[in-house]
């Protein structure tokens, strides 16, 4: 069975918002799902297509190599990251069956050589959603369920792990692993590690049981990987608030917020989380202004200088891509948006101007 998307993932194409970028945007690519830089910041790793193949971008020269087109018979994925050593980390199931059985059962943790000269690798565990991989060690983090291991408990059960991937005679294995944090009700899911590996920052999301979007919220939390200690980031009644890629210096954290429209209306912008817990955000990307668009998914350059983003549109379901963008963060900050920061505090009670067509003051 193939992916079809739906109707509302396939609206608004002759109208893509990074033909006439607002300041500082700029197009990458007209298709393409979740971006993320390599290690040296010469090339963005990318998903052509939900449930397809895994693609990457040179930055100099702005070519498209499909990587795992001739690789292997497995072309279902929804993610890709990589290790520090440059080899990848693919996430999606063997093969598309239905929406939910394929993202939220099946979907496994692959690797693959950082030439991709060979098929990728199943690592041989089903996860919930995405991962988090640091910059320091070739490690990952990671949530499962009852759908995943029927010993953690029911599909509302959650354990977030650590895990080490080591190198053998055999390739590369998932090794010693850690689990650092555990949920009813609450589903976790790890994006980034800090403090030299010592921290996770992951979103929580609620997600009742009935379906009630008006009651669905999303949170950022840290968790200390000895301890266990929970530190909360960000928090906002009603709000869709997730951590989607974390800046060199560690200090902050791009934040996917729907602040502006809230859960039955979920306009998503980019904003610059500071990760002290202030709930202190300013707001980086401006599809706002550009409905029915959104900028998702965001992953940071390694120099800090560039954040690459994926484009959807309200009513997308969760994770669809219809394009790439970039967003110079260097001229961004030396300008008077990015002085224009807000807390949750500050915001509560403000009505959102968005006819005016600028940045929501503080």
């Amino acid at each position: 069975m193939s992916y079809e998307p739906t109707r509302k993932n396939q609206i608004a194409r002759e109208e893509f918002p990074l033909n006439d970028p607002p300041e500082f945007h700029y197009k990458l690519l007209e298709y393409g799902e979740r971006p993320y830089w390599s290690p040296d910041g010469k090339r963005i790793a990318f998903i052509e297509s939900n449930y397809g193949d895994v693609c990457e971008i040179d930055m100099e020269t702005r070519e498209v190599r499909n990587l795992t087109r001739n690789l292997g018979e497995h072309h279902s994925f929804l993610r890709v990251l990589f290790l520090p050593n440059g080899d990848y980390i693919l996430i999606g199931p063997k093969e598309f069956k239905d929406r939910y059985t394929s993202r939220r059962v099946e979907s496994e943790l692959w690797i693959m050589d950082r030439e991709a000269k060979y098929p990728p690798k199943p690592l041989g565990r089903c996860i919930f959603e995405g991962c988090g991989v640091s910059r320091i060690g070739n490690r990952i983090t990671y949530s499962m369920n009852g759908n995943h291991d029927s010993s953690i408990g029911s599909p509302e059960d959650f354990e977030v792990h650590v895990t080490e991937i080591e190198y053998g005679e055999d390739g590369p294995r998932l090794g010693k692993d850690q689990v650092i944090y555990r949920a009813h009700g609450y589903d976790p899911e790890p994006q980034d590690f800090r403090n030299g590996d010592k921290e996770v920052i992951m979103a929580e999301y609620y997600n009742p049981a009935d379906g009630n979007k008006k009651d669905y919220y999303c949170t950022v939390k840290g968790v200390d990987v000895e301890t266990g200690e929970v530190r909360l980031y960000i928090t906002e009644p009603h709000i869709h608030n997730e951590c989607e890629g974390i800046f060199p210096a560690e200090d902050y954290i791009c934040l996917e917020s729907s602040c502006d429209g809230g859960p039955e209306a979920p306009t998503i912008d980019l904003w610059k989380l500071k990760l002290d817990g202030s709930m202190e955000r300013t707001r980086m990307t401006r599809m706002l202004w550009k409905r029915p668009w959104r900028a998702t998914n965001s992953n940071v350059s390694p120099d800090g200088k560039w954040l690459a983003f994926m484009l959807n549109v309200y009513g997308s379901e969760p994770g669809y891509g219809m394009g790439l963008g970039l967003m110079d963060l260097e001229a961004w900050e030396r300008s008077p948006y990015a002085k224009e920061t807000e807390t949750v505090q500050s915001r509560a009670g403000r009505r959102t101007d968005v006819e005016r067509g600028g940045y929501i003051n503080g």
